[in-house]
């Protein structure tokens, strides 16, 4: 499969986007595909939506998976933190 060239799109796109999958009740997935657009940016842009509206959860400054040094026995190889956190 080929790349896909970086496309940018309007705050109004991506609004009508994630307006679209709240009331068609259609999978993030269909709606994508039907507006041609990758299923990743979709679903990103529907969870931003939520955390402007207050209803997500905070935004992060790092990646879910990125976990800090903090706690963490680098020369060990022992962490503090959990594998299921």
């Amino acid at each position: 499969m080929a790349k896909r060239k970086r496309r940018a799109f309007t705050k109004e796109f991506k609004a009508q986007a994630v307006r679209i999958v709240r009331e068609s009740g259609k999978a993030v997935g269909t709606v994508a595909r039907e507006l041609d657009l990758t299923e990743t940016a979709l679903r990103s842009w529907v969870r931003q939506a939520e955390v402007d509206a207050g209803r997500g959860p905070r935004a992060r400054s790092r990646p879910r998976n990125a976990r800090s040094s903090a706690g963490c026995g680098v020369r060990t190889g022992r962490c503090a933190w959990s594998a299921t956190s």
